[in-house]
C-alpha cells in the first residue's frame, strides 16, 4: 500500500514539474504544438501515398514540400495584400465617416429629435473605433508573428520527424499511460481521433474553398480590400451559424461605401456562397457531425467567446466534441 502511495505521489510529482517546464518554455513549444498539429493534418495524405506504393520517407517529403509551396505563397501573395488591405483601411476611416454622413442626411436623420442624434451619433463613433482597434490589433498580430518567425523554421524537421517515427512517437506517448488502463485509453483516442480529426480536416478543406469562392466574387465584382475579406470569411467559416454573419460584415460594409447595388448584389453573392457550402460541399465532406444539437452549440460558442474571444470561437466545438465522444465512452463502460 505504501509502495502504491509512493508510487502515486512520484507521478504527481513528474507531471507537476513537467507543467512548471512547459509553463515557462511556452515560447519554445509553441512551434513544437504546431508541429504536431500540422502532422496530424498530413498523416491521412501520407497514409494514402503509402497505400499507392510511395515510402514512407518519399510521401512525408512530398506532403511537406506541397506544405511548403502553399506557405510561401501564402506570405508572398496572400499575406503583403492583406497587409495592404489594412493599411488602407486605416488609412481610409475618414472617407468612411463622411459615407456614414452622406447615408444619415439621406435618410431623415435631419429631422430626428436632438437626443436621438446624439445616441446615433454615439453609436456610429463606437462602431467606427472597434471596426479600427481590431484592424490595429490585427495588423499588430501579423507583425508579432512575422517577429517569432525564427522559433517556426525548424517546424518542418519536426514535423517530418513526426511524420517518419510516427510508430515511435505513438510508442513514447503510450508509454505514459498505465499499462492496465492502456487498452481503454487507445480506444478513447480512436474514436476522438474519428470524429475530431475528420472535422477538423473538413473545416480546413472548407475555409479554403470558402476563401478562394470569395475572392473571385470580390474581385468580379470590383469590391474593396477583396484579400481581407476573404480571408475573414475563410477563418469565419470556421465558426457554425456566426461564422458566416461574421465573414459577411466586412464584404457589406466595403460594397455599402461603394454603392447601395453593390451592397444589394453582395448580400446576394453571399447568400449564393453559404448555400453552395452548407448544401453542397459540407455535406460531402463532414460525414459524421459532432451530434452536437444546434442550441447547445449556440451556448457553446457565446460561452468560448465571452471568456477566450476569438480563440473560444474557434477551437470551443473541436473542445465539445472531445468532452462529447469522452462522455460517451465512459458511459458505456461504466454500464
Amino acid at each position: 500500500m505504501i509502495k502504491i502511495s509512493i508510487k502515486k505521489l512520484f507521478v504527481m510529482f513528474f507531471f507537476i514539474v513537467l507543467i512548471i517546464l512547459s509553463y515557462f518554455s511556452r515560447s519554445i513549444l509553441k512551434p513544437i504544438l504546431f508541429s504536431v498539429l500540422i502532422a496530424y493534418v498530413l498523416n491521412p495524405f501520407v497514409d494514402y501515398l503509402i497505400t499507392k506504393g510511395v515510402s514512407r520517407k518519399i510521401a512525408v517529403f512530398l506532403s511537406l514540400l506541397i506544405l511548403i509551396l502553399f506557405t510561401f505563397l501564402l506570405f508572398i501573395i496572400i499575406v503583403p495584400g492583406i497587409v495592404k488591405d489594412i493599411l488602407s483601411l486605416l488609412k481610409n476611416v475618414d472617407e468612411y465617416r463622411a459615407i456614414v454622413d452622406k447615408y444619415k442626411n439621406s435618410t431623415g436623420y435631419n429631422v430626428l429629435p436632438q437626443y436621438m442624434k446624439v445616441a446615433v451619433d454615439s453609436s456610429v463613433l463606437k462602431i467606427q473605433l472597434v471596426i479600427t482597434d481590431y484592424l490595429k490589433r490585427f495588423f499588430k498580430q501579423i507583425i508579432d508573428f512575422s517577429m517569432e518567425l525564427p522559433t517556426y523554421i525548424l517546424m518542418p524537421v519536426f514535423v517530418y520527424y513526426f511524420l517518419v517515427d510516427k510508430d515511435y512517437m505513438l510508442s513514447f506517448v503510450k508509454s505514459f499511460i498505465p499499462y492496465n488502463k492502456r487498452n481503454k485509453v487507445l480506444e478513447l483516442g480512436s474514436e476522438i481521433d474519428k470524429v475530431i480529426g475528420g472535422f477538423i480536416k473538413s473545416q480546413i478543406i472548407l475555409s479554403i474553398v470558402i476563401f478562394i469562392l470569395t475572392f473571385i466574387a470580390m474581385i468580379a465584382l470590383k469590391i474593396r480590400y477583396p484579400l481581407i475579406i476573404a480571408f475573414v470569411n475563410g477563418i469565419a467559416n470556421i465558426i457554425p451559424y456566426f461564422g458566416p454573419i461574421i465573414g459577411f460584415l466586412p464584404a457589406f460594409l466595403s460594397a455599402s461605401a461603394q454603392s447601395i447595388n453593390k451592397a444589394v448584389i453582395v448580400v446576394i453573392v453571399f447568400f449564393i456562397i453559404q448555400e453552395f457550402e452548407s448544401g453542397i460541399i459540407a455535406p460531402k465532406l463532414m460525414g459524421e457531425s459532432l451530434g452536437i444539437h444546434p442550441v447547445f452549440i449556440m451556448i457553446i460558442l457565446l460561452i468560448g467567446g465571452k471568456f477566450f474571444g476569438a480563440w473560444g470561437l474557434i477551437l470551443s466545438i473541436p473542445i465539445a466534441g472531445v468532452i462529447k465522444v469522452t462522455y460517451n465512452y465512459i458511459i458505456r463502460s461504466l454500464y
